[in-house]
């Protein structure tokens, strides 16, 4: 029982060396996968946790954790909510997890039905606008270079949809091989139509991505000299900029990219990546 305990609350924690170590990391690494369904990362742990160790009390769940009481509960409560903790009727009360793939489905159809809804309001709340009158009156004022800021990654990768979507002529990526997973799985690059051109960096990286294979890789190059991954931006027909300023090196939800339509800043972008797909290896 002792031994059960001690593995219950030091596996998140495990050093290197240590026997749960490669545990750990695969924890972690599931955590940082939970974020991109609407976990944040001690509901993820909490919802892991209760998967693989079985039914727990609230205070087995906080001290095996080493959680705040109140945000413990505030957790339970929350997974309660969206259907993918149960509890028994117990005393103490006990809570069980979901087994994994009927909570992603249960998540994932919610989202569909959140959608499903904003869909179908859409036009509702188009013909309300129209209906309001605008006193913006329109002259010829110059036009004033304009600056956005994202975080998130549903936002950010919303942004780079819409750049293609708006693309009439080109569309140019620069990113690691972590940000080219993420468009991948995101279907972004299953929108890159073919009238477009399209250029596409991966740095560092000395071979093309296996995910690859069925795209044409005339429009790949890769750039294995950079000393970072944490370089990423999408330029558009020249005339708009996405750049990361933090990308998948960071967990998803702090992903924060700045857009822009500054004539100035998407010149040197596009000089930079001109420069980098001279002096980078074309894919074979």
């Amino acid at each position: 029982m002792e031994q059960d305990e001690r593995i219950q609350i030091n596996v998140f924690d495990a050093e290197q060396g240590n026997a749960l170590y490669e545990q750990k990391e695969k924890m972690q690494k599931m955590t940082q996968e939970l974020l991109k369904f609407g976990f944040a990362p001690n509901q993820a742990k909490v919802y892991i946790y209760l998967g693989k160790y079985g039914p727990k009390t609230a205070s087995e769940v906080f001290k095996a954790l080493q959680l705040p009481r109140s945000e413990t509960y505030f957790i339970l409560n929350l997974l309660q909510n969206k259907g993918i903790v149960t509890t028994e009727f117990s005393s103490p009360t006990k809570y069980y997890g979901l087994p994994l793939e009927q909570a992603l489905s249960l998540l994932v159809n919610t989202e569909k039905e959140k959608l499903s809804v904003l869909v179908k309001k859409q036009e509702v709340l188009k013909k309300l606008w129209d209906t309001i009158p605008s006193y913006t009156v329109e002259k010829d004022v110059p036009k004033n270079e304009k600056l956005q800021t994202i975080q998130g990654v549903e936002c950010i990768y919303s942004k780079v949809k819409n750049l293609i979507e708006s693309a009439k002529e080109e569309i140019l990526i620069f990113c690691s091989e972590k940000d080219l997973s993420g468009f991948y799985h995101a279907d972004i690059l299953d929108m890159l139509k073919d009238s477009l051109k399209v250029k596409i960096i991966v740095s560092p990286a000395e071979k093309t991505p296996s995910f690859f294979d069925e795209l044409n890789k005339k429009v790949i190059r890769l750039l294995p000299t950079s000393s970072t991954e944490n370089q990423c931006y999408v330029i558009k027909d020249n005339d708009e900029v996405l750049l990361f300023l933090r990308n998948t090196i960071h967990p998803s939800n702090n992903l924060f990219a700045v857009w822009s339509d500054s004539k100035s800043l998407i010149d040197s972008m596009h000089a930079l990546f001109t420069y980098s797909w001279s002096n980078a290896k074309v894919c074979r």
